[in-house]
C-alpha cells in the first residue's frame, strides 16, 4: 500500500455544498470514495489558509490515488493537489542505489 497526501481547495460550488451538508458528511463521503478504490482514509482535516482540506490516504497504487482528485475535479467542487508520501525505508533504498550508481559528467564540468 502507498500513502498519498491530498491538499484541497474548495471552489464556490464546493463551499456551498460544505455549508449545506457540514464537515462530518464531507468526511464520510471522502472516506467512502477512498474505500471504493480499495484504500483507507488515514487522516482528514479541514484547514484555514491556502488549502481548505488536508487528507492522507493509504491505497494499493498510484492509479487508485488519482481516482479521487479526478472525480472531485471533474465535478467542479475542489482542486486537489496530490503528493506521494515516502516512508524512511524507501529513502534507505534510494540512498543505497545512489551509492551503487555510477555516472560520468560531461567533459568540462
Amino acid at each position: 500500500m502507498a500513502h498519498f497526501l491530498y491538499l484541497g481547495s474548495y471552489t464556490q460550488k464546493g463551499r456551498e455544498g460544505l455549508v449545506a451538508e457540514g464537515g462530518s458528511r464531507r468526511r464520510e463521503a471522502v472516506e467512502g470514495l477512498i474505500r471504493s478504490v480499495g484504500g483507507r482514509l488515514v487522516y482528514f482535516s479541514f484547514a484555514i489558509g491556502e488549502h481548505d482540506l488536508v487528507v492522507i490516504i493509504d491505497v494499493p497504487d498510484t492509479a487508485a490515488a488519482l481516482v479521487a482528485p479526478l472525480i472531485v475535479g471533474s465535478l467542479g467542487v475542489a482542486n486537489i493537489t496530490t503528493v506521494s508520501l515516502l516512508d524512511p525505508s524507501t529513502l534507505d533504498d534510494v540512498a543505497a542505489r545512489v551509492n551503487r550508481a555510477s555516472y560520468r559528467p560531461p567533459r568540462g564540468s
